[in-house]
This record gives structure tokens, sequence and C-alpha cells, in this order.
């Protein structure tokens, strides 16, 4: 009786959710598996995986349009058809082929997926642990020895490294002054000194916050906190 090997069907699942198995062995049905639904970002490290029904990973060969996008081994993975893809254009589609090697000359396409690439989103600020538009304690930023801005990237299931606060601008809303400049990220001595004049009714402005992104991006975002 003639075997049958069905086509390769490429879908996209999303990390934890989608797949409730690792892509490595035998499958009913071929996969590409990505931390998303069906993009990737822009100029970082995404993780992804390749089955064939019937086949070994060995059999597999992944490839994708060089001068699009990066694919390597996953050093973390647990079999061979882990990968990580990373982008070099910031818009656009790259191309994921999976073919079955025949022998060292042939291979016998499998399957194939477009997927879209995108930047990542803009981070939320923080000021020690409170969340842009969130009440934060005078007595706090006064008292504590140890009080920053922190730009945090929500809902990105990768693991990328937090992005850089660089320098902003701090003022409050009864400050009638040029805004205090700050290098880095932690609250200075002049800050500070700005902050124990204010009431605890004003609103503090983070402004002009230079951000730089995993992805090399650089991007000025700002925040407002009322006092208490």
């Amino acid at each position: 009786m003639k075997r049958i090997i069905k086509a390769a069907v490429i879908v996209a699942a999303l990390a934890g959710g989608g797949m409730a198995e690792r892509a490595c062995g035998q499958y009913d049905r071929a996969v590409v598996a990505l931390t998303r639904l069906d993009y990737v970002y822009y100029n970082v490290d995404n993780p992804m995986s390749v089955a064939v029904p019937g086949l070994l990973p060995k059999d597999l060969v992944v490839s994708i349009g060089e001068e699009k996008a990066y694919l390597h081994r996953d050093p973390d993975g647990s079999c061979s058809t882990d990968l990580v893809v990373r982008p070099k254009d910031s818009t656009g589609t790259i191309e994921v082929h999976v073919d079955e090697r025949i022998d060292a000359e042939r291979t016998r396409r499998r399957g194939l997926v477009r997927l879209r690439v995108v930047t990542l989103p803009d981070p939320v600020l923080y000021l020690g642990y409170v969340r842009d538009g969130d009440t934060v304690s005078l007595d706090d930023l006064l008292n504590k020895g140890y009080i920053q801005v922190k730009a945090q990237l929500e809902d990105i299931n990768l693991p990328l490294e937090a992005p850089v606060v660089e320098s902003y601008d701090i003022n409050r809303s009864e400050w009638f002054n040029v805004p205090v400049e700050v290098s880095g990220s932690r609250l200075t001595a002049e800050a500070r000194e700005m902050l124990g004049k204010a009431r605890r009714d004003e609103t503090l402005y983070i402004d002009n916050v230079k951000v730089t992104l995993p992805d090399g991006r650089r991007v000025t975002l700002k925040a407002e906190f009322p006092l208490k």
C-alpha cells in the first residue's frame, strides 16, 4: 500500500496556549509555531519551532530570505528545529520555507508561511513601581533613597532586555520655573529639592523621556503622576 504524506500546513500559535506539545517529533500536521499569531518583531530574536508529520527534524530544511531576516538555531532549544528569526527591516513581510530533504541535492516543499514584520510597541513609563497616570506618594519620592523612571514593555512574550531610560525632564503643576533636567533614570538631588516644595494635590510631569528599545530604536515619551 502506497504511503501518503499530507502536504505541510503551517500554523502560527500563541506560546503557552496554541500548542499542547513541543514541535519535535511526529504530529498530525506540519507546524511552524511562533510566539504570536502571524507577525514577528523587528531586530529582536523571535523563537520559532517547526515540525512535519512523519519526518524527523534532521529531514527538514528551514530557510528564509536572507535579505529580509536572519535565521539561526535557538541555543536554548531542545531539538534541531527550534530556531530564532530576526527581521532586518522594520516593515514588510518575510517568508519561512519548510522543505523535506530527499537526498544531498534535492528537497521537496512542505510548507510556506508569510509573516508580517512589526516594531515593538512604545513602553509604559513607571516612577518607581507606580504606573503612568496612577497616584504616587510624595513621601516615598522624598524619603526613599532609590527612585527611578523606568520603561516597561507590556504584553510582550519574549525574553528581551528592558528598555533603557537615557534622560528626562521633571516638573510639577505648581512649579513655574523651567523643568529639572535629569541624565539617566534616577531622581537627582535637584529633582528632590524641587519635589520638597510640592503639595499633595499637585501633579508631577515627566516629559521628554528618551528611551532606547531592545531593537535599537529610540523613542520619546511622557507621563503624569498625581501626588498624594
